[in-house]
């Protein structure tokens, strides 16, 4: 069957020919599916030589990937933004809410806690390792205590990563710059559980689209989607770019980008973003990025155009304020309460409620 195949791919009504193997695999991918179609065999091409005729084979039809669910909200959080080098607000908000002693250790009698911090963790112009080395201690004492943390990239990390690349090391030795460049590729660009996103800038109708076209094609959890498609635009910095939010530009292949009039944005695209949000079962999204300079976090951004979302503005420039994150618990009927920590609501009534929300019930 495979002399007959071989035979059959050589006729010239088929215009292919063996030794023009390279011109077969440069076309596009629906002509090559059609041929494999045609003659029952699948090619497996090679990312590093062209594929060739004689080396095509009989596969057995692939198994479709199995749907993977989507991680359920954990029983308590809370969200960091925009922390920028500073660790100091770090610890001072983490204590408040009762995640850390007055000593900075991991507090006792506390489990399952979940931090998410969503991004510019480190400062552009001059990122602190000792920043970087504490978020990946806290990340390990968490975890030992049946905790996590989840640590979304911001645009800060990706430009220190694209500058890097190039071979910028912000006077690091190359050892030390290395680090810092695998940091930031183990970083996520979002994170979904829940009803919940989770992401650094606004979510723009082309990302949320692109998910959703994800999620229906693989029937995988959206979280997935870091792996498969963002984590291989590291493999250059045009790739990356697509991801970037670049400042007030935008071009046709970018996915994320830096909306310049947020407001007018959503009053075009607030509806169409509304609706594919409900597909994706997403209710609310939590972001930094946008620095908020009452120290107070937006809640309900855009709620005149996506009335359906509960969409919050998380960047209480924590780093000149000195406290500031978003306590999220989920109650047992799976509803989601939220309480805000900033400068004009803390208090010792807040630190006891938060401080009670936080721990384990029994």
């Amino acid at each position: 069957m495979l002399r007959r195949m071989t035979k059959d791919i050589q006729n010239k009504s088929l215009n292919i020919w063996q030794n023009t193997a390279t011109r077969l695999f440069s076309r596009r991918q629906g002509v090559l599916k059609r041929i494999a179609r045609m003659f029952g065999a699948a090619a497996k091409p090679s990312c590093e030589e062209p594929l060739s005729a004689d080396r095509l084979v009989i596969l057995p039809p692939p198994e479709p990937d199995k749907p993977v669910e989507r991680p359920a909200f954990p029983a308590r959080s809370i969200v960091l933004s925009d922390t920028d080098n500073d660790v100091k607000s770090v610890k001072k908000t983490l204590r408040f809410a009762g995640i850390l002693d007055e000593d900075g250790r991991w507090a006792d009698n506390l489990e399952e806690i979940t931090i998410f911090h969503t991004g510019d963790l480190i400062d552009k112009k001059n990122p602190d390792p000792a920043a970087v080395e504490y978020w990946q201690l806290l990340q390990r004492d968490a975890r030992s205590k049946s905790g996590d943390v989840k640590l979304i990239v911001g645009n800060h990390e990706q430009e220190i990563w694209q500058n890097i690349t190039v071979g910028d090391k912000y006077g690091m030795d190359s050892r030390r710059a290395a680090w810092l460049h695998d940091f930031i590729e183990d970083m996520d660009l979002f994170y979904v559980t829940g009803p919940v996103l989770f992401i650094h800038g606004y979510p723009t109708l082309e990302f949320l689209r692109t998910l959703l076209h994800y999620k229906e094609v693989t029937g995988k959890d959206l979280n997935c989607f870091n792996t498969d498609h963002y984590k291989k635009a590291f493999r250059s910095v045009n790739a990356m770019r697509q991801y970037a939010y670049v400042k007030e530009r935008r071009e046709a292949n970018y996915l994320l980008y830096d909306v310049a009039n947020a407001s007018r944005y959503y009053k075009k695209q607030g509806r169409g973003i509304g609706a594919v949000l409900a597909q994706l079962e997403i209710e609310i999204v939590v972001h930094g990025h946008r620095p908020q300079r009452s120290g107070v976090q937006i809640d309900y951004e855009f709620d005149k155009w996506i009335p359906s979302v509960r969409m919050i503005g998380n960047d209480t420039m924590v780093r000149h304020r000195g406290i500031g994150a978003t306590v999220i618990k989920a109650q047992s009927s799976g509803a989601l309460d939220l309480v805000f920590i900033n400068t004009k609501t803390q208090s010792n009534k807040l630190r006891k409620n938060v401080r009670k929300d936080l721990r384990k019930q029994t």
